[in-house]
């Protein structure tokens, strides 16, 4: 068997555990999962391995057609996603009568609840809708037209790679990824991409780590690290330069079979519909495949 396939042996087992009924949405969605460079087609071959059908594998990450299910099991199974959006929308927008228009178009109230708060990263390239702060105050109208109560808390930096990481590259500790939904627009070459993230904080934050050091080696990288060399836990693993031990902790979750969303929380658990105890239900599936520590 090839060592790829090996790798998800435990995922396979909850994938294909006889599921009951959830009571929970079995609509599609149009997802993405974000990788860092180089990572994507790694990132592919966990999401095959999830039983995810994917589409177009690109620098950025993969797309891949989903249910609320589905979703769910990315997020919490993923090593080496960055973050899971869901694109709501796509249009063409030169002016901003347009824009408007096209985003009281857009079903927020599936993915926002009332009262919920909201902020935005707006990227805007080679394309007359140029200025990020205006985009973003126009969807935000709409916005707060479709979902009551809602907050809008402004727009973010717009680079996925470098969010939650200070000037001197220690990593910055916010509570903004934690209590708001993060809504993504893209403008490039006049057309508008509008995405919900499903995933909350980056998912490099697995909630192990208490201390964070300067520069500290992501844990989706440490694990596309492994991911890369085929480590499969059957050997031991030598890391001489391991500094806060990352890549170490990476592997020790990979032998014993622990999904690395397991304790920590999604925006996905926040939208409306989402049945908390389903979600559990799913927690304690993954939970009971981990392997005993030896």
């Amino acid at each position: 068997m090839h060592a790829r396939t090996r790798r998800y042996d435990g995922i396979a087992q909850w994938v294909h555990k006889p599921r009951s009924a959830s009571g929970q949405s079995l609509a599609s969605f149009d997802a993405f999962a974000i990788a860092a460079p180089g990572v994507a087609s790694l990132l592919a071959d966990e999401l095959r391995a999830l039983q995810v059908s994917i589409g177009e594998v690109s620098p950025a990450g993969v797309s891949f057609s989903a249910t609320l299910e589905v979703l769910l099991r990315v997020n919490l199974w993923s090593r080496l996603a960055t973050r899971v959006v869901v694109r709501v929308a796509e249009f063409t927008a030169r002016d901003f009568a347009s824009l408007e228009k096209h985003s009281t178009r857009v079903p927020w109230t599936t993915m926002i609840a009332p009262g919920a708060s909201v902020r935005f990263r707006v990227t805007c390239r080679k394309s007359r809708l140029y200025h990020s702060d205006a985009v973003a105050e126009r969807i935000g109208r709409a916005v707060v037209g479709a979902v009551p109560s809602v907050t809008i808390h402004g727009r973010e930096r717009d680079d996925e790679l470098s969010d939650g990481v200070a000037d001197d590259g220690s990593e910055r500790v916010t509570t903004t990824a934690v209590d708001s939904q993060l809504i993504v627009v893209r403008f490039e070459h006049d057309r508008c991409t509008i995405s919900i993230d499903s995933s909350g904080d980056l998912l490099h934050r697995r909630g192990w780590r208490q201390a964070v050091a300067k520069a500290p080696l992501r844990e989706t990288l440490a694990a596309a690290m492994l991911a890369a060399c085929g480590w499969q836990g059957e050997v031991p693993l030598v890391d001489p330069f391991c500094g806060s031990g990352t890549i170490g902790i990476e592997g020790a979750l990979l032998a014993r079979n622990l999904a690395p969303g397991l304790t920590r929380r999604f925006s996905l658990e926040r939208w409306p519909g989402v049945d908390a105890a389903w979600v559990a239900t799913q927690r304690g599936e993954a939970r009971a495949l981990a392997r005993e520590a030896v």
